[in-house]
């Protein structure tokens, strides 16, 4: 029998294909080591745990200790019980097994609520008001759900997700997941459920998929070599599972040196005449498709398709902060000035993980900011993390600055994000348009022999541990190297559009 665990959801979720490799695939290919960002991730979410209980205020049954069949007899007698509050629990029901942090008796029946130590929703994080639930989220619970109602506990499809700020939200899984799909939470999780089967049974099979979160994975190594023996195309900038798949579809074969051939304009004609034909991939993505598909096949320099006026300022500040999404904590905004008094390196860092270090740190880099006048000054980022992080900040800061008055510099004109400036002005013989790959593809070397956004948290964090100024050190130097990564960009898009 194949038993379906919240994990086995979250992995779909993330990637439909690890699935099957971890079931079928070459056991031998995996490396199992350990990741410090996840152990991180896990330690955060442990002690977020931690301290929402221990702050819980209402009695409950503790059924977190002792062997997993002690564990579920525990829980079993609980619900029995009634009992209001379970901690822990073990539930456990032919093909399906869970543990929800809590279970709350209501009165008429039992709902599971998860501890998490992230937002509640999909674009709560950002300015406005909240978003829809998230997807993982989602399926864990409906799991949870299901387990009960098949006991008789439960029947409303309802839970309850409780953040990182400590605030409950409740989640319909009853409900349609959006006007564009009307298909209900809990049978998007049941969906989930019967494909995961499907794969753990190897009664379908699917192939690696690129993306940005394989990184993370065990398998990364192994799924990155098949595409390069295979020629796959999400080896390609911004082409996903779901393109590629239909891309293999309806053309019936597609590698990244076949897609070079493809007569766009006669794909589009047939389009026109077969609505069901390469259905959701537009003129624009058929066109980038074959174009970069080109560039990485015969290694070609970067195409500048159209210019973008970059302002004649004074005054060039460019700026990168680094955060720990696992303590929603921003503790350093980096800048590379350059300017009449050449160039040097500016930052504002907090060195506690509390509120009253990160406001002071991001109090200060504002105000460096608007010491300097905008009309002479050019800011540049790259992608929108800076500009939704600072408004993140102002949310929970809301003091120290207007949203009016953070919306007036990001929306300034001399206010410039690279990264979009790259992926509508350019494109370039990469599978990833991010800085690194970017920067590095230029011959730009930060001086840490494995960068990364990752590990300058790990830094961070063992530096709040030890006081070790060494750590500390090799935070800024990377931070620093981020904001030399994005000038060196910045020069190259202005140095190659000024001959167009």
């Amino acid at each position: 029998m194949t038993v379906i665990t919240p994990s086995i959801l979250y992995d779909y979720i993330r990637c439909p294909h690890k699935v099957w490799r971890d079931a079928h695939g070459p056991q031998d290919e995996f490396v199992g080591e350990d990741n410090p960002f996840l152990q991180l991730l896990w330690e955060r979410g442990i002690q977020h745990e931690t301290d929402i209980i221990s702050n819980f205020g209402f009695e409950y049954v503790d059924c977190s200790q002792g062997t997993e069949r002690e564990r579920i007899d525990k829980t079993n007698t609980a619900l029995s019980d009634r009992a209001e509050y379970i901690y822990q629990g073990v539930l456990a029901h032919g093909d399906l097994f869970g543990i929800p942090d809590l279970l709350y008796w209501d009165g008429a029946e039992y709902l599971p609520i998860d501890i998490k130590s992230g937002s509640a929703e999909e674009g709560s994080d950002e300015a406005g008001s909240g978003g829809k639930p998230k997807k993982h989220y989602a399926v864990q619970l409906s799991l949870y759900c299901e387990i009960l109602r098949r006991r008789g506990l439960h029947s409303s499809l309802r839970a309850i997700v409780i953040d990182t700020s400590g605030e409950q939200t409740e989640y319909d899984l009853a409900s349609s997941q959006g006007p564009r799909t009307p298909e209900t939470w809990f049978e998007f999780y049941e969906r989930t459920r019967a494909e995961a089967v499907a794969l753990i049974k190897n009664e379908i099979q699917n192939d690696p998929a690129l993306n940005s979160s394989c990184k993370d994975c065990g398998w990364y190594g192994s799924c990155k070599e098949w595409a390069k023996e295979t020629d796959d195309l999400t080896q390609l900038f911004y082409v996903g599972r779901s393109v590629r798949d239909t891309l293999r579809k309806d053309l019936e074969q597609a590698s990244v040196k076949t897609i070079c051939d493809l007569n766009v304009e006669e794909l589009l004609a047939q389009k026109k005449q077969d609505k069901a034909f390469l259905k959701g991939v537009g003129a624009g993505s058929l066109e980038k498709i074959v174009t970069r598909a080109k560039l990485m096949t015969l290694k070609c320099e970067p195409i500048m398709h159209s210019p973008f006026a970059f302002p004649d300022v004074d005054t060039e500040l460019f700026f990168d902060i680094e955060s720990d999404p696992t303590q929603d904590l921003i503790y350093l905004h980096g800048f590379w000035i350059r300017d009449e008094n050449g160039e040097r390196f500016e930052h504002f860092t907090a060195k506690e993980a509390t509120d009253t270090a990160e406001l002071q740190a991001w109090s200060n880099a504002l105000a460096f900011i608007r010491s300097h006048d905008l009309d002479r000054t050019a800011i540049y980022y790259y992608s929108p993390y800076e500009k939704t992080s600072y408004r993140r900040l102002r949310k929970k800061f809301p003091d120290v600055i207007s949203e009016e008055d953070l919306d007036a510099i990001f929306a300034h004109r001399n206010t410039i994000d690279l990264y979009s400036v790259v992926t509508k002005h350019t494109d370039w013989p990469l599978g990833s348009y991010g800085i690194k790959a970017i920067a590095q593809h230029l011959k730009f070397n930060w001086r840490d022999e494995t960068p990364s956004g990752v590990l300058s948290i790990q830094w961070f964090n063992e530096f709040l541990k030890t006081g070790d100024e060494g750590l500390l050190k090799r935070v800024l130097e990377y931070n620093e190297d981020d904001c030399k990564a994005t000038y060196v960009v910045k020069d190259y898009l202005k140095g190659r559009m000024e001959k167009l």
